[in-house]
């Protein structure tokens, strides 16, 4: 096998491929040292997400719920501060030039090997997931179910035990499955950026793995999967083509805009499927919420434009966007208790419960708040909370100013240099900020912990090593 070297050059605006000592030239989008980086295309993914928390934020202060928030100075002082944490972190890093990147990996042959295993282990997936054996048969009658009566699909799942992410892992499967998820995760990402790249038949096979992945979360009756898909890839296919945030044409806007209308009306219409039918599930609020001891106001400016038979979906659908910020508003009373860098994850925080007795988990704010009614196990906290439990809320703000630096290194190594894996460490940033309202999503469970730590150790050799290699180049 050959190996493949790549260097992002931004003196000669050309990356430079080694092929066996052989050196060509190829055209990439990167900008000479004396230009500035496009700031359209490098101020893109921060203004969407300052939009996108602003308005959850707005959507707990003025939706449809009545929120007993009793340190609204607190609350609201602290949300500012953490979004503009964000922003000045992002910013930092935004007239830095990109790293040069290298890696000898070739992108069809890892997106091949990650797709190879991901068939392999998707039994062990759906299993995970629904919480059930794995059977075709079973597996088809679940998908046809999940399809029609998602909430039946959750309920079922919840009555053969929720598969907790925290917990030890007990079997070999486990194990292997555990130091296998970086494997299974970079298929999607570098798939979607490199698609261009591959051949038909790894097209077909990546097309296939998605359709078949997305049916096990179907099967499971849980949004989870199918709101990470709708939200992923209309970011991934910007990042393929960032060129058209310059000179942005009718046909792409309709393009993206229309896929971006399809999956979120295919994940709200499965949203509204669960929602309507009759639950006991805990995630079905109706027109009440129990643990904050408030109902619906069906009169407020919100709701009066909704209509009648979408009114039940549509509030629980801002009660899931925006609740975590009243689990934070409890949290922000509680005094700080250091929990020892695990209290932000249930994955880590369940690994070190042989080294602690009692376990971690109970001085962790989300833990501390459930004497208030308000359960992290059913309901949302924010990403604050988590963060806070090992660097206290101070912390969590500089955690934020810290993600948005690196979230902005990332994008620039992504658009600029195509660096593979700058490529797949970005969806686990977009993931983690499109949960910040939610929670702790990414360091919280396995199955993304060791892709984004194991990706940010890539990366960041990755950019080490080229810089280290154009400097060689550049004085040879």
């Amino acid at each position: 096998m050959r190996s493949e070297e790549m260097v992002c050059d931004r003196a000669t605006n050309r990356r430079l491929t080694f092929f066996g000592g052989a050196e060509q030239r190829l055209r990439i989008m990167q900008p000479r040292p004396t230009a500035k980086i496009n700031k359209r295309i490098a101020l893109f993914p921060i203004i969407f997400f300052q939009i996108y928390l602003a308005a959850s934020v707005l959507a707990f202060a003025f939706g449809p719920w009545p929120w007993p928030v009793s340190n609204a100075l607190q609350l609201y002082s602290f949300l500012i501060l953490a979004q503009v944490a964000l922003f000045v972190g992002y910013r930092s890093a935004i007239n830095k030039q990109p790293r040069p990147a290298s890696t000898r990996l070739r992108v069809p042959l890892m997106i091949t090997v990650s797709l190879v295993f991901n068939y392999l282990w998707l039994p062990e997936m759906y299993e995970n997931r629904t919480a059930q054996a794995f059977s075709s048969g079973g597996a088809i009658r679940a998908v046809l179910i999940g399809l029609t009566n998602p909430g039946n699909q959750y309920r079922e799942k919840l009555k053969y035990g929720h598969v907790m992410a925290m917990s030890m892992q007990s079997t070999v499967m486990d194990y292997v499955t555990l130091l296998i998820y970086p494997v299974l995760w970079i298929a999607f990402p570098l798939g979607v950026v490199f698609w261009e790249q591959l051949s038909v038949r790894i097209r077909v096979a990546l097309v296939g793995f998605i359709i078949l992945d997305l049916s096990t979360w179907v099967a499971s009756g849980m949004n989870k999967g199918i709101a990470d898909f709708v939200i992923l890839l209309p970011f991934m296919l910007v990042a393929r083509k960032p060129a058209m945030l310059i000179n942005i044409r009718s046909r792409n806007v309709i393009a993206i805009g229309l896929i971006a209308i399809i999956g979120v009306a295919a994940l709200f219409t499965f949203f509204s499927l669960r929602s309507l039918v009759p639950s006991g599930g805990p995630r079905s609020s109706q027109y009440a919420d129990s643990m904050a001891g408030i109902a619906v106001d069906l009169d407020s400016p919100s709701m009066r434009v909704v209509p009648p038979g979408l009114q039940v979906p549509v509030a629980n659908f801002v009660s899931y966007f925006s609740q975590g910020y009243y689990g934070l508003s409890l949290a922000l009373k509680e005094p700080f208790i250091f929990c020892y860098g695990v209290g932000h994850s249930y994955f880590l925080e369940g690994l070190s419960r042989h080294l602690f007795n009692p376990p971690i988990y109970a001085n962790t704010y989300p833990a501390r708040i459930q004497t208030s009614g308000w359960d992290s196990y059913i309901k949302w906290d924010s990403i604050y909370p988590w963060i806070a439990s090992d660097l206290s809320f101070p912390g969590a703000i500089v955690f934020m100013f810290v993600i948005g630096r690196l979230f902005a290194l990332v994008w620039l190594d992504v658009v600029f240099c195509r660096n593979s894996w700058a490529v797949c460490l970005l969806p686990l940033l977009l993931i983690m900020l499109f949960y910040v309202p939610a929670n702790n999503q990414v360091l919280a469970f396995p199955q993304s912990a060791m892709p984004f730590y194991v990706m940010l150790v890539l990366w960041s050799f990755s950019r080490a090593r080229g810089h280290a290699k154009r400097r060689a180049l550049l004085t040879s």
